[in-house]
């Protein structure tokens, strides 16, 4: 039986987040680092820094504000957000994720299956993983879900087929 679990609400402070026992919504996160152990499921969450706010700490300055000073290097890291040029979110791995280097790699795809559990979507843009520097999700994922798209009207009524006119044939023409 799969565990609840608890959805907790981002805040602009340092976030310390069990992701076995809480979830949150990815797509309440404006522009933030992130530092991921898939082997305990930690994930942290740096400071909302706004866009033309000057930041002030680096992802291991953060990592130890939240109290974790072990381990650096057992955490896959980046940016993660949503909005502006990426309104359905971006995850930034920092630094990239070389697809040559296989336990990186997996701990990077770890990384995105926990995003996936919360709130990136179809859509979200994947940097600095693999042999591409930006693609979306979808495409190393791939069973994200598309989300569905209400046809327009206009493609509504070009698919109703259209009614044929009948046309009474008439002989117009005199008879000589």
């Amino acid at each position: 039986m799969p565990i609840e679990k608890i959805k907790i609400p981002i805040v602009p402070e340092i976030m310390r987040i069990d992701t076995r026992t809480q979830a949150i919504d990815m797509q309440q996160i404006d522009n933030r680092r992130f530092m991921y152990n898939p082997d305990t499921g930690l994930l942290v969450l740096g400071r909302q820094y706004a866009v033309t706010s000057l930041m002030d700490s680096s992802h291991a300055g953060e990592l130890a504000a939240a109290g974790i000073t072990k381990d650096y290097d057992a955490f896959v890291r980046g940016w993660v957000g949503a909005g502006g040029d990426y309104p359905v979110g971006v995850v930034h791995f920092a630094p990239s994720v070389d697809a040559r280097n296989i336990e990186l790699f997996d701990r990077a795809f770890d990384t995105l299956k926990m995003f996936a559990d919360n709130g990136i979507m179809y859509g979200t843009v994947i940097r600095g993983f693999g042999k591409e520097w930006e693609q979306p999700v979808s495409a190393i994922l791939t069973d994200m879900w598309q989300p569905a798209a209400k046809p327009s009207v206009r493609k509504q009524l070009k698919k109703q087929p259209a009614a044929k006119a009948v046309r009474q044939k008439t002989n117009h023409q005199q008879e000589r």
